[in-house]
């Protein structure tokens, strides 16, 4: 181990010093390199770079510009595109066996500084360890012998202190013969007091209590014969007693014999009992086995119908955003293309030298005018992409997301702006913007896109403009939100019915009957929370629901 650190440090302090010797190296050559760049003279610079190449202690060399290009790659090296882009010389640390020194190359011109590219030299590992061979060498050596005396020194001693004394050990050991303990006791010579001295001792002290056990064995024996005689006198006793009453339980088995029989007729019976009530046991598990299997059918099919209404949902999120997005694109791409003219008629005046200063500043406003454009419009797209994709990701997913409530639910109604803009209704958000917390955002976002759905085709039916007020707010670690629209309202009937699955005023026009079960579903089951709903005819519909969430600010 001594060994390997030493090698170790030897091999790092080698490649420190070859890393300074490759930025003395490099300064050498560094004005040369420099006059050679900011001449663009493609020869000396090769010449520099196979001058650098050539000497011992460099493996590899980089030269780029002062755009990042590679002008000069050669030998081992790090990729180009790994070396740093800083203005200062640093060292670059050993990767897949190659290590060097990066330094900027600055001109000095007219009192200022101009930055004309960069050069890294590189060494690698045989280089150190060519130097180092001298030293490994000797130091290997060195650990060989040492090993050697020290092995040699560990295997006198121990035959000497432990192997002969153990050897006269087991031979006085191996002559134990329990008859004749006192010539089994055990003397080694030559022995101070160590391990086996201690052995001596303990094992002739096992000779001693091995002695006095004798002596009580002895003893015991002597008391075990006078015990032995009381024993046969009591058991003469228990032989009379036994025979007295031998006579008394052969009458009583008679007396058990007559009582068997009985029970073996009261247990004929049980077993027909048994028998029947197995036979209608095995037809109620078949009768249950069905049950189950038509429930679990059923469940099935609700769990398809529901996944079905998500998507149809998303579908029509879709076809919304692909309109709006097509608008603000379709005028990006006639700015794109009358931008595209105005170049060509610049170039073209600019080739027969009759460009005036008039035409230039009139394709300079109009070059303004139609980036401006393709800046807004290109914005808006993005805009309102990110809101749907944000959505669409949401009500496809259950995983638990870091949100600020008020921002995420402006983004969930500015995905549904295609199903807006073509009315007058409103939707008002009330929810204070500090709000950050942990949840299913994708079953929130559902929920609230539900609700806005059914306001838009069932509460504003026949109505030109209706509002929606969305409040939230937190207390006591739950998330409470009331979703209020001025819309139609329902009858206490219909209101009584509304999170029944299939139950829709719509039957005949499309509607599933799914949206308001899909929202008690993912409020009491995905979000573990709890909804109510309160209608009057005339007077909106009003959803009052909260779930416990992760706070992540107060």
């Amino acid at each position: 181990m001594v060994t390997c650190v030493h090698i170790a440090g030897e091999y790092f302090n080698t490649k420190r010093y070859l890393v300074s010797e490759l930025e003395n190296q490099q300064h050498t050559f560094a004005a040369s390199l420099t006059r050679a760049l900011w001449e663009f003279n493609s020869q000396q610079i090769n010449a520099l770079a196979e001058g650098l190449i050539n000497i011992p202690s460099i493996g590899g060399v980089i030269i780029r510009d002062d755009n990042g290009e590679v002008l000069v790659h050669m030998g081992e090296t790090f990729l180009p595109q790994e070396l740093p882009e800083s203005n200062s010389s640093v060292s670059l640390s050993e990767q897949r066996g190659v290590f060097g020194h990066y330094s900027p190359l600055i001109f000095e011109f007219s009192g200022q500084s101009t930055r004309v590219g960069d050069v890294a030299v590189f060494s690698n590992r045989d280089v150190a360890i060519e130097r180092l061979k001298v030293s490994l060498f000797f130091l290997v050596g060195n650990a060989i012998i040492k090993s050697t005396l020290l092995f040699l020194l560990f295997s006198v001693a121990f035959n000497r202190m432990l192997t002969q004394p153990f050897r006269e050990l087991s031979k006085q050991i191996d002559g134990f013969h329990i008859d004749d303990l006192d010539d089994s006791r055990i003397h080694l010579a030559d022995q101070d007091n160590n391990e086996f001295t201690q052995v001596e001792e303990a094992y002739n002290r096992l000779i001693d209590n091995l002695q006095e056990h004798q002596d009580d064995l002895r003893l015991t024996e002597q008391k075990l014969r006078h015990a032995n005689q009381q024993l046969d006198e009591q058991n003469n006793l228990l032989e009379q007693e036994v025979a007295r009453k031998t006579s008394r339980l052969s009458k009583l088995m008679m007396d058990l014999e007559s009582r068997r029989q009985d029970l073996e007729q009261r247990q004929y019976k049980l077993e027909q009992e048994i028998r029947q009530r197995k036979l209608t046991e095995s037809t109620l598990k078949r009768t249950n086995q069905r049950l189950k299997e038509s429930l679990e059918t059923l469940q099935r099919a609700q769990s398809q119908l529901i996944e079905s209404e998500k998507m149809a949902s998303l579908g029509g999120l879709v076809a919304g955003i692909a309109h709006d997005v097509n608008t603000p694109i379709g005028i990006g791409v006639t700015a794109s293309s009358f931008l595209a003219d105005r170049v060509e008629q610049l170039a073209i005046a600019l080739d027969d030298k009759s460009l005036t200063q008039r035409e230039l500043k009139q394709f300079i406003k109009d070059t303004r005018e139609s980036t401006h454009l393709l800046d807004s419009n290109l914005n808006r797209a993005k805009d309102l992409i990110e809101s749907f994709k944000q959505v669409a990701v949401d009500q496809t997913s259950d995983a638990l997301r870091d949100i600020w409530l008020c921002d995420y639910i402006e983004g969930v109604v500015q995905s549904l702006q295609p199903k807006l803009k073509f009315t007058q209704h409103e939707i008002i958000i009330d929810c204070p913007k500090e709000i950050q917390l942990r949840c299913l955002a994708g079953a929130l976002a559902q929920i609230l896109t539900n609700m806005i759905l059914n306001s838009l085709l069932h509460a504003f039916e026949g109505i030109e403009q209706g509002n929606i007020h969305i409040r939230a707010y937190l207390q006591n670690e739950h998330l409470y939100f009331t979703y209020q629209d001025d819309g139609n309202g329902l009858e206490q009937e219909a209101l009584d019915k509304l999170f029944n699955p299939f139950f829709t005023t719509k039957a005949n026009q499309g509607g599933s009957g799914l949206g308001t079960h899909i929202i008690r579903n993912l409020v009491t089951q995905t979000l573990q929370g709890d909804i109510t709903a309160n209608s009057a005819p005339g007077k909106g519909l009003r959803y009052d629901f909260h779930f416990p969430v992760a706070v992540l600010n107060h």
